[in-house]
Order: C-alpha cells, then sequence, then structure tokens
C-alpha cells in the first residue's frame, strides 16, 4: 500500500493526477491490480480516483507517502554518506524505509541532517535523492 502512496505522489508532483498505466508501470505489476488498490485506497480516505482521470491523494494521503518518501531519502544517505554503500542503496532503502519507526528516523538524523527541502529532493529518475553523490545506479 505503501508503495502506491509513495508513486502516486512522484507521478502527481506536476500536479496532474497520476494514471494507472504510469503507476502499473512503475511498480511493476498489471493495471486491474493498479485499480483494485486505487478503490482500497480510496475506501481509506487516502485519494480519489476516477477511471479515465486518474488519482490524487487526499491530505492524508500525501501526508502518508510525504513521510514515507522523506524515510527513504534519509535512508539513503545514512547508506551512502554514513557507511558508504554505494551499490544496491536505493533497493536496501526501499526495504528499510517501510520498518523504520518515526522515532528510529529522528535518531538517524543524529547521523545524517534531513533537508529542509525534503523529500521533494528526491529524484524519481535517477531513482535517489538528488543530493546524494553517486552514479545511477
Amino acid at each position: 500500500m505503501e508503495m502506491y502512496l509513495k508513486e502516486i505522489y512522484l507521478l502527481s508532483r506536476d500536479g496532474d493526477p497520476a494514471r494507472t498505466g504510469a503507476i502499473a508501470d512503475r511498480l511493476d505489476v498489471s493495471p486491474p491490480s493498479v485499480t483494485q488498490m486505487l478503490s482500497r485506497l480510496q475506501d481509506q480516505g487516502l485519494l480519489e480516483y476516477k477511471k479515465r482521470r486518474g488519482a490524487e491523494l487526499t491530505e492524508e494521503g500525501t501526508e502518508q507517502a510525504r513521510d514515507l518518501l522523506a524515510k527513504h531519502c534519509l535512508i539513503e544517505r545514512f547508506l551512502v554518506e554514513g557507511l558508504d554503500v554505494t551499490e544496491g542503496f536505493h533497493d536496501e532503502a526501499c526495504r528499510l524505509e517501510h520498518a523504520l519507526s518515526d522515532d528510529v528516523a529522528t535518531r538517524l538524523t543524529r547521523y545524517v541532517e534531513r533537508r529542509p527541502e525534503c523529500p521533494d529532493c528526491y529524484d524519481p529518475e535517477a531513482k535517489h535523492c538528488r543530493h546524494l553523490d553517486v552514479e545511477n545506479e
């Protein structure tokens, strides 16, 4: 569920709704799977979905997506800058972002600065925080 929120947020940053096909491509799932999940997320009040138009996050959905993305960026920066992990850091951050509590994320900022523009620093094309000095994986 969280991955859907994150991808919808990234796809709709330009102000347009996230389309089912684009979400499916990003998550490597089928469009019917996306439609089913969008319906569930809408029932939970996390987004508004209209066929042939796309999905737009509600305020609550946006907040959850931004929190998850901020954790992702924080973990990536810790892995690269703190632990010198330059290969596989994106996938590792994807796995860890779902398990990291808010308390541990806050404590992690003792080691890695949380930038004020986070999570808008995330570059979906490069698949990492644009402040990282790494080659694309």
